[in-house]
């Protein structure tokens, strides 16, 4: 039986400790890489501060936006039931002047009419609600009539003539030109506001456009950065491979060239061994 050489011997043996010394190193080194890699990652997906304080400035802005429509919204459909209102009293306060002024004196039965005709009038004033925002001037007119309302049950006509209870009719008709002046500044008020809510909307949706767009840029950049750092990750471990494998082929190779050759069995060059 052929007795292999010192020399393969020991070249073959030194050949599997480096092989499983190979393998040690390039676990440690792969398990290196990869925590290194996973750092990266972790700081590639961690929005920069300057982005994030654009971001954070947006989202912001945009909840200030989505605070203000609420109290827009309650302000103008307040205006719009004043309204409303409004123009039931202006109604009202003509029925009050007619009690008394449909000829040129005033009896008992008018004056009775009227008493009854002002308490409405003067409940309706007062049934007004007040609304203000900050940011839209109503004029007060809503807050004018309600003080009125002690004035309007002040009113009082007497029996006699027309000409005699002057004053009242100068004051309902002072009242209805007032009454009036609130319906068109209250209908201003509630086009202004509905202006204001749309502008506000407008800035919204021109804030979330932003907000979309500069989200989806650092989505992107992770995205981007990440797939580099993958690539990156899987270059350095296909090349430590490929040399591990280029490395032991080698010193396979040169391990081999130090086996004695031995024919192969009924071979003629056996005769000769």
């Amino acid at each position: 039986m052929a007795v292999n050489p010192f020399s393969y011997t020991l070249a073959s043996t030194a050949l599997n400790t480096q092989r499983v010394q190979f393998e040690l190193q390039f676990n440690l080194l792969q398990n290196t890489l990869i925590n290194r890699h996973n750092d990266k990652i972790e700081e590639i997906s961690t929005t920069p501060a300057s982005v994030r304080h654009k971001i954070d400035s947006l989202a912001k802005r945009q909840q200030n936006l989505v605070n203000a429509l609420p109290a827009l919204a309650d302000f103008r459909q307040g205006n719009l039931n004043n309204k409303g209102a409004l123009e039931k009293l202006f109604d009202e306060v003509s029925t009050l002047f007619q009690t008394f002024n449909q000829d040129a004196n005033v009896d008992a039965d008018e004056v009775a009419a009227f008493e009854t005709q002002r308490e409405i009038v003067a409940q309706k004033m007062e049934n007004l609600y007040v609304f203000s925002h900050p940011d839209i001037n109503d004029g007060k007119v809503i807050q004018r009539l309600k003080e009125d309302v002690a004035a309007v049950r002040a009113l009082e006509v007497n029996v006699g003539t027309l000409a005699s209870n002057s004053g009242v009719a100068d004051s309902l008709t002072a009242l209805q030109t007032e009454v009036s002046v609130a319906i068109t500044v209250t209908q201003n008020t509630v086009s202004t506001t509905l202006d204001l809510e749309q502008r506000i909307e407008s800035k919204f949706a021109d804030v979330e456009s932003k907000l979309i767009e500069l989200t989806t840029k650092e989505q992107a950049r992770r995205e981007a950065e990440i797939a580099d750092a993958e690539g990156v990750l899987g270059n350095l471990l296909r090349a430590l491979s490929l040399s591990f494998e280029s490395n032991s082929q080698l010193s396979q190779a040169l391990t081999n060239r130090l086996k004695p050759f031995t024919p192969p069995p009924g071979s003629t060059l056996n005769i000769f061994s």
